[in-house]
């Protein structure tokens, strides 16, 4: 099996495999979530560096949206303050790239976005946010192990020709 195959069929197991456990154990989490965080580990490039910019950034980007909404809401939203305020934020996910392990900048505004649609403009509701966001993360890192455990599985030589 190629790579992105064993890649594939991990992604795919785990995803699978958090689908059952969160509508099972009836989570109260959004399932969309995980897989957004799942998307931001892979897009961070996998591993461990992978996974603390990936949780660290889409973290961030909870914290930005929060900041957002708490200051729109104080500032009675209007519509030329929202958009104002908006930006402030992009600027600041922008420049806290500075810091090594906040520079999955694409991780933060995915982490804000999400924020954002899931109307997470309560502490609490970032929160679950922030919880759903981290589980995917470290789902990537499942799924890797998944993916080796996968590629060092061989074919019994005796079913290989049927």
């Amino acid at each position: 099996m190629n790579a992105t195959t064993t890649k594939a069929l991990s992604l795919a197991l785990v995803v699978a495999v958090w689908a059952i456990v969160s509508h099972l154990g009836k989570l109260p989490l959004q399932l969309w979530p995980v897989i957004v965080g799942l998307a931001c580990f892979v897009g961070a490039g996998g591993g461990m560096m992978g996974l603390q910019k990936s949780v660290l950034g889409s973290l961030s980007g909870v914290v930005w949206a929060l900041v957002y909404a708490y200051v729109a809401g104080a500032l009675g939203h209007s519509e030329v303050a929202d958009a104002l305020i908006l930006g402030a934020a992009v600027f600041g996910m922008v420049l806290q790239a500075r810091v090594p392990l906040l520079s999955y900048t694409a991780g933060a505004f995915v982490g804000a976005a999400t924020a954002l649609g899931a109307r997470a403009v309560t502490i609490n509701g970032g929160i679950r946010v922030a919880i759903a966001l981290a589980i995917g993360c470290v789902l990537g890192i499942v799924a890797e192990r998944v993916a080796e455990m996968i590629g060092r599985m061989r074919v019994v030589p005796a079913m290989s020709h049927r």
